[in-house]
C-alpha cells in the first residue's frame, strides 16, 4: 500500500544495513531476509510471535469453508493495539459463519504447532455476531480491541 519509490528506498536501506539480500532479475530486483545473520532466527521467532499470527492465521483460515470473518480478541489483541501487560500466552480466535467448530480447531492446529501457543477459537454465526442485543460472551469481546484476520476470499 506504498508507492514503489518508497518501497526500493526502504529496500535499500534494509539491504545497505544486510538485514536482506537483493539480485536483479530483469526489470525486476528480488529481495529476501538474510538468514545468514547470527540473529536471523531469533528474529524470525520474535515477529511470527508478533505480526506473523495475522499472516499464519490468514492463511490457515482462508482454507476453510463457512468463515465469512475472523477476529483476533483478548490478551493478543490488546497487546497488538498498544495496551500494556504481559505477553499473550494463547491466541484468542472468533469466527463469524457457519464453519464447524471442528473444522476451525483443525485449521488453527498447524498455526499452533508452528507457533508454539494454544489457539483458543469459538464460532458463532452472522446473526449472534450482528445482534443489536448480544449475548453476553458477545458482548464483552467486543468491547475490548479486535484485530481483524485477513481472510482471503478463494
Amino acid at each position: 500500500g506504498v508507492a514503489q519509490a518508497t518501497a526500493s528506498r526502504e529496500v535499500g536501506r534494509l539491504a545497505e544495513h544486510g538485514l536482506v539480500t537483493t539480485r536483479p532479475l530483469g526489470r525486476n530486483t528480488l529481495v529476501t531476509a538474510n538468514w545468514d545473520l547470527p540473529w536471523a532466527k531469533e528474529l524470525r521467532s520474535i515477529l511470527m510471535q508478533t505480526v506473523g499470527v495475522l499472516a499464519r492465521l490468514a492463511d490457515a483460515l482462508s482454507d476453510a469453508d463457512g468463515i465469512e470473518d475472523a477476529f483476533i480478541f483478548g490478551s493478543w489483541a490488546a497487546r497488538y493495539t498498544g495496551e500494556p501487560g504481559p505477553p499473550p500466552r494463547d491466541i484468542d480466535v472468533v469466527v463469524v459463519g457457519n464453519a464447524p467448530l471442528r473444522t476451525v480447531r483443525r485449521a488453527c492446529r498447524a498455526v499452533e504447532q508452528e507457533l508454539r501457543v494454544d489457539v483458543n477459537p469459538v464460532v458463532m454465526d452472522r446473526s449472534q455476531w450482528d445482534s443489536a442485543t448480544p449475548e453476553p460472551f458477545i458482548a464483552e469481546i467486543k468491547s475490548q480491541p479486535l484485530v481483524p484476520i485477513p481472510l482471503e476470499r478463494r
